[in-house]
């Protein structure tokens, strides 16, 4: 069996720092350490684990595969001790620490906008950075903390990471004010008449979930248009014909957009609050997800 003590706590840090960046000079910089420093780090990990852990390839450089197995238990590892030394409590007036959130950008406009503004209000000192999220990616950048927390919709979300629901979304039909099908009976079959944009997630896509209910119901629709970015859908409708169907909380007020119901059954879903079993105890962590829980409830009243 190998001796710990000659595996201190800043060689753990810096193979978990370099597993994430798998670049010396990155992980240099965000240990606030030189890059010959970090070299000499990765040459003693190296002898006392007998393993290169990281290779150089054409793509840069890649972990072997004794350290795609250390990463995890590390991350996890690397968590409970930040969260051990943690002040047991502490002032959010003077805390100062940085949040990395993943969101899509339409849970960005209706949690990520308020939850931000209340987080200044509350802690002035720490800062907020919101990513893109990728589904595929979600578990690995929780596990690994490259995100804190995620908000996504409970068929993407993965079972065995924490969560909590902020609320239940269902979907609306929203097109511009003053559109002609607003003077007509608005059925299903006046529905499936009309011509729709859709907001595809990976982009490209000219059917989704409403498609799939339609097609239970024997009917179909014509999707003329598809973004990935449906934060660009409100501006799309006022300027054009088109319909679209979102999730309610996308038609903010002032939008000079009119709604109307679907004219068939639609389920809508839940959108969670997702976050790893590694800062589940952290006393920060814990905050500011109640922080952010207690702004969605606020946006909602």
């Amino acid at each position: 069996m190998r001796r710990l003590h000659n595996l201190d706590l800043n060689l753990l840090k810096a193979l978990h720092a370099l597993l994430e960046e798998r670049n010396v000079t990155r992980a240099a910089a965000r240990l606030s350490l030189t890059q010959p420093a970090v070299s000499g780090m990765l040459a003693r990990l190296r002898q006392y684990f007998d393993d290169p852990l990281l290779v150089r390839t054409a793509q840069g450089m890649m972990p072997t595969s004794r350290a795609e197995a250390l990463a995890e238990p590390l991350a996890r590892i690397i968590g409970q001790i930040e969260t051990l030394v943690q002040p047991l409590e502490f002032s959010p007036a003077e805390l100062e620490a940085e949040f990395k959130i993943g969101t899509t950008d339409n849970s960005f406009r209706t949690v990520g906008i308020p939850f931000a503004a209340q987080l200044q209000s509350l802690a002035p000192h720490t800062r907020v950075a919101f990513f893109k999220l990728r589904r595929e990616e979600m578990e690995e950048k929780l596990a690994k903390g490259r995100l804190d927390a995620a908000i996504a919709a409970h068929p993407a979300a993965p079972d065995n990471l924490r969560h909590k629901k902020l609320y239940h979304e269902h979907f609306i039909c929203a097109l511009r004010e003053h559109h002609p099908v607003l003077q007509q009976e608005w059925t299903l079959d006046t529905f499936c008449r009309q011509t729709f944009a859709l907001g595809s997630f990976y982009g490209g896509s000219f059917s989704g979930a409403i498609d799939r209910e339609l097609a239970k119901l024997g009917r179909s629709r014509r999707v003329a248009l598809s973004v990935q970015n449906f934060a660009l859908i409100p501006e799309l409708l006022r300027q054009s014909d088109l319909l679209a169907v979102v999730p309610s909380r996308l038609v903010q007020p002032g939008n000079r957009l009119a709604t109307l119901p679907l004219p068939f059954p639609s389920a809508g879903y839940d959108k969670l609050l997702l976050w790893h079993e590694r800062t589940h105890f952290d006393p920060v962590q814990q905050w500011m997800r109640g922080v952010l829980e207690g702004a969605v409830q606020r946006e909602a009243t």
